[in-house]
């Protein structure tokens, strides 16, 4: 059996997709094949699921340097920075900070939890940059790693030289893949694999007709965006599109379904008072967290997706698909891989609202539709985005490390 010790670095309070992927990987594993356990920096609400289903969860506290600082107000210090030598010094300077003061103190941790679960390969989760203490770890304890890569990242020349020694890059989509690649980061091996949607474990628990009266939106047309709330998530693409749908179809109600990331306090409440201003507070409606989401999604008529960056992939959108429901997402980054337009789905450029909104009239005007595009979205999902063929693909991935090892 080969031992996989999984290291997930996101922080701010919540559960995101990239923690999401991560999880339904892990219970999808065969575990006379593979014996997984997971590390986290903060302690997060899915953690006595893991253990129930013996999965052992270790914490590794990381200090992280303010990125805001006295500094950033003085104009001499703007001017400054503008300077390319100058910069330049700045950013090797912080970089040796960042190396003394948060990355080398964690790693040396990581190295002891390494040694202590046996690992024979360890699988970081977010990235090249991110999990660079766990790459000291790996090379300190000399185990195979993988490095599952799920942004569109920036890349300095310690990033690039480090992923030459990477036993193998796992970009999430191809567009992820050359973005790697434009930028330098390559590593022995690259593998693309998709991330899984586990349709036994998305399944609505309760009647569509509850969910709708719980939510107060009963027979109405709705349409719903579920991520955690801050700014690139472009919650506000929507709010704005829906101040022209109510226009054509006044019964239409959207969700905005999440939890507010610490990064995003500030834009929730810039979305709240827009929605005052809008005169929307009876159309939009803002759920908060919510650890129902396939019940949610499945009371929706139509999924959004409105990021305003480049989405790596989009775990929301497959969701979506896999309940059978017409998804309109921002053509950007890796999301065009997973909607065929107009045939699986329907995009619209980033920001875009007066798109997105026209999309929307016509989704909810034309039931029959909805139904055609959400039964292709469906069959799609499942053909092309199994968990069962990604769960294969990173165990072959794990144990072809241990055999090298």
């Amino acid at each position: 059996m080969t031992r996989v010790l999984v290291i997930e670095a996101s922080s701010g309070g919540v559960v995101g997709g990239s923690l999401t992927g991560l999880l339904h990987m892990i219970h999808g594993l065969d575990r006379e094949r593979i014996v997984p356990g997971l590390v986290l920096y903060e302690r997060k609400d899915i953690e006595d699921g893991l253990r129930a289903d013996g999965v052992p969860v270790y914490h590794v506290p990381r200090r992280r340097l303010r990125k805001e600082h006295s500094l950033l107000e003085l104009e001499g210090y703007q001017r400054a920075k503008r300077v390319g030598a100058v910069k330049a010094v700045l950013s090797f300077g912080r970089q040796l900070l960042r190396l003394g003061v948060e990355e080398l103190p964690a790693a040396l941790r990581l190295a002891r939890v390494i040694r202590q679960f046996r690992a024979d390969v360890v699988h970081l989760g977010n990235g090249v940059r991110a999990n660079f203490d766990g790459l000291l770890a790996c090379w300190l304890t000399r185990t195979p790693v993988i490095v599952h890569v799920k942004g569109f990242e920036k890349y300095s020349n310690r990033e690039r030289a480090a992923a030459r020694r990477i036993d193998a890059l796992v970009p999430m989509t191809k567009a992820v893949e050359e973005h790697c690649r434009r930028h330098g980061i390559v590593g022995r091996r690259t593998v693309v694999i998709y991330d899984g949607i586990d349709a036994a474990g998305f399944a609505p628990q309760r009647p569509a007709a509850a969910v709708r009266a719980e939510l107060g939106f009963g027979d109405a047309p709705c349409v719903g965006v579920a991520s955690n709330i801050q700014e690139w998530k472009g919650q506000l693409v929507l709010v704005e599109a829906m101040a022209e749908v109510a226009q054509a179809v006044p019964e239409a109600r959207a969700l905005i379904i999440g939890g507010v990331h610490r990064a995003g306090t500030d834009y929730n409440a810039r979305m709240e008072r827009r929605i005052a201003e809008l005169g929307l507070r009876d159309r939009v409606i803002i759920t908060g967290f919510r650890n129902d989401i396939a019940d949610v999604t499945s009371a929706l008529d139509v999924v959004a997706h409105t990021s305003v960056r480049p989405e790596p992939f989009g775990r929301v959108i497959l969701e979506g698909m896999l309940l059978g429901k017409p998804v309109v997402a921002s053509a950007a980054g890796g999301v065009p891989e997973l909607i065929r337009d107009a045939e699986t789905g329907f995009l619209f450029e980033p920001g875009d609202s007066h798109a997105l909104a026209a999309r929307l009239i016509r989704l909810f005007r034309e039931p029959e539709l909805r139904r055609q595009i959400g039964g292709a979205a469906q069959q799609w999902a499942r053909a092309a985005f199994s968990m069962e063929g990604h769960v294969e693909a990173f165990s072959a991935l794990y144990e072809s490390l241990t055999r090298r090892k």
